[in-house]
């Protein structure tokens, strides 16, 4: 697990590009303390090698081929293209490990950050028709990779990346990253450079990329909670390219060209639920998952998990519970760490939950029970970490459990992310999937699961309906009218804001089946914004978070082929997760109905650090936030404590401390 970046001259060498290089790297050192890369290319002669005080002496001193014997002060040189990386050491601790990595001579190099977890099995593939190994590394597998099958070498991984390889012979760059978006990847164009990094922070310090305030991410943050759903977020010019995604520069022509090379397809039919059936499936499901976590193991440092308590983490903990006890030989250290934050409000508080996996587990429990003074001291630090502003203060919690673990010398987490959009685990699931009961023609089962479902179902079903398909089809301006009613935290944005919004608005039809709807908060909605809230929690603290639930294409596949309507039953969400999971986890686990996550006393917090964050308010938000409406209104609007929580309120705050950080 690393972090990657680099810069190319479309004109031609100049004097700009390794100092970016450089610069860029600086700014994602978090994501790779173990040591540092560069490659410099001046157009036409040899590609050379760079070294800084943070590469390792012995990777210097080595005869590696791909070894830096320049430093980057000392290259002095006009360059046309520069690739950094910075080095979490996970696989392959040795010398061998260190990138920028070349293969074939020198006619491939490779920065990546990610794990190709099936790099095992795919080696024994490329050495038996003829490819030769100089490392233990899965870096030099993706390599071969690409040399055996060109751009579709990317079918062949199971894992997450993000990736470069320049092919000298081509003069071209092929960026790749993985299906689901576990690793991030952004980049910026123009028509003399071509840029990429990890993460946004890097690529907004470079001084030939020309980035502003994108208005229009910012309103859809604000009115409907969204970040990075488009190519362009918060940063004009500066583009994710997103999961599944192959991006090719062409260095000769300057022309870029995006190719989607994978999609996750579902089941959108009836499927008979039939006790056979579901068995099959629920043992297929288990098998899958158990070797999804085994092959996330493979690592050459001690692996944790982070273990809420919930379903998800519940699971992922017992197997691996179970795994060690076949495979000792499974790097854990001396005991299995599982990592855990509580809290002193009981009705928020999971760890009787979590206590009860560990307790099975036999593991050492470590906990965290972060403070709202401690959000505080943090909050500027956190935000910088997220690169853009953030939800609600629940990834405060994430942050600290990251944290949590590299103080205990763990630096890979295995972690629940995805199972709810996989397998149906959250309230507003049930609406799509009780409309599609009814139409498949099962009265009786609908009725059925809907009185299974509890005393509120009738308030539930009127409440998600209204939100998920009625406001949804009205028009915008109708739309905004009804939410200014019910959300008046509304009235304190700027008109032109909301303007903006209604500019950009883009309708999308409601989901006709529950894994319709599954399908599109898997791929490019809501778990894709966790999942970068997970990396960037992670890797801030230099730890390499899995998530078996969202990047083994295997299981989810095979998931999403199996009709929604087996995914709930007697009103029970996650049900094939459950059944699959149940040898591994306590019955009470199994069992649990409420859903928490990782929750934090949010409106208590904001309500106590109110006065504390005025001093963030005190810049200018022209034409974002109606500064002189909010600060006369200040204490009533910040003063939410015993109020519902709607994860409206925290985002005032966290843009005004994104804006001043960021200085946007």
């Amino acid at each position: 697990m690393c972090g990657i970046s680099g810069i190319a001259s479309l004109k031609g060498p100049t004097d700009l590009v390794v100092p970016c290089a450089v610069l860029m790297n600086s700014k994602i050192r978090h994501r790779g303390p173990d040591g540092e890369g560069f490659l410099a290319w001046n157009g036409h002669d040899a590609p050379v090698p760079l070294f800084t005080i943070d590469t390792p002496s012995e990777i210097i001193d080595s005869d590696l081929s791909w070894a830096p014997h320049t430093s980057t002060r000392q290259f002095q040189s006009y360059a046309q293209l520069a690739f950094g990386h910075r080095r979490l050491a996970i696989i392959d601790l040795a010398a061998t490990g260190h990138q920028p990595l070349n293969y074939s001579n020198g006619e491939l190099w490779l920065t990546y950050n990610g794990e190709i977890y099936n790099y095992i099995e795919l080696r024994a593939e490329l050495e038996a028709k003829g490819h030769v190994f100089r490392t233990q590394t899965d870096n030099e597998v993706i390599l071969a990779a690409y040399k055996q099958w060109g751009q579709s070498c990317t079918r062949h991984f199971n894992g997450m990346w993000s990736f470069v390889i320049w092919d000298r012979i081509t003069h071209t760059l092929f960026c790749s990253r993985d299906r689901f978006g576990v690793k991030p990847f952004y980049y910026y164009r123009d028509r003399n450079y071509f840029a990429f990094a990890s993460e946004l922070k890097a690529l907004a310090v470079c001084p030939v990329v020309h980035t502003s305030l994108n208005h229009q991410a910012v309103a859809d943050y604000f009115v409907d909670g969204e970040i990075e759903y488009e190519p362009t977020g918060f940063f004009n010019n500066i583009l994710e390219l997103f999961p599944g995604t192959n991006l090719i520069v062409h260095l000769d022509s300057g022309k870029v060209e995006l190719r989607q090379w994978y999609t996750l397809t579902f089941n959108d039919g009836p499927g008979e639920f039939t006790g056979n059936r579901l068995e099959k499936e629920i043992e297929q499901v288990r098998e899958e998952l158990v070797e999804a976590i085994r092959i996330r193991l493979r690592s050459d440092v001690p692996v944790g998990a982070c273990l809420s308590g919930g379903i998800d983490s519940s699971a992922i903990s017992g197997i691996i519970a179970h795994l060690v006890k076949k495979d000792p030989s499974i790097n854990i250290g001396d005991r299995l760490k599982l990592f855990t934050a509580t809290f002193s409000d009981k009705t928020l508080d999971e760890s009787p939950w979590a206590k009860l996996v560990a307790d099975a587990t036999q593991a050492e429990w470590l906990k965290v029970s972060p403070q709202p003074d401690e959000l505080m001291r943090d909050i500027e630090e956190m935000i910088y970490s997220q690169d853009v502003p953030i939800w609600s203060t629940s990834t405060y919690a994430q942050h600290r459990v990251m944290k949590l673990a590299s103080q205990n010398g763990i630096r890979v987490l295995l972690d629940g992310q995805g199972g709810d959009e996989l397998f149906a685990g959250y309230m507003p699931y049930y609406i799509p999937f009780w409309k599609e009961l009814k139409r498949n023609g099962q009265p009786l089962r609908r009725k059925a699961e809907m009185h299974a479902w509890g005393s509120e179902v009738v308030t539930h079903h009127r409440k998600e309906t209204l939100k998920q398909y009625l406001v949804p089809s009205l028009p915008v301006n109708m739309q905004m009218y009804l939410q200014k009613k019910y959300f008046p935290d509304l009235a304190y944005l700027s008109p032109d804001l909301i303007s903006q919004y209604k500019s950009g608005y883009t309708s999308i039809h409601a989901p006709g089946t529950l894994n319709e709807m599954l399908h599109r908060e898997f791929v490019n909605t809501r778990l894709k914004g966790y999942l970068k809230c997970e990396d960037r929690c992670s890797m801030w603290h230099s730890v390499e978070s899995r998530t078996p639930f969202a990047d083994d294409h295997k299981l989810i596949e095979h998931v999403f082929s199996i009709p929604g309507t087996m995914k709930i039953r007697g009103g029970v969400s996650k049900y094939i997760l459950r059944q699959a999971a149940a040898p591994f986890m306590p019955e009470e686990i199994r069992k649990r109905r409420d859903k928490m996550g990782y929750v934090t006393p949010n409106n208590l917090w904001i309500t106590e650090l109110k006065d504390q964050f005025r001093p963030y308010f005190e810049q200018d938000f022209k034409g974002i936030i109606r500064k002189d409406r909010l600060m006369k209104d200040y204490d009533a609007f910040f003063d939410i404590k015993g109020k519902a929580e709607n994860g409206r309120i925290f985002k005032f705050m966290a843009f005004a401390v994104w804006k001043k950080v960021f200085k946007m």
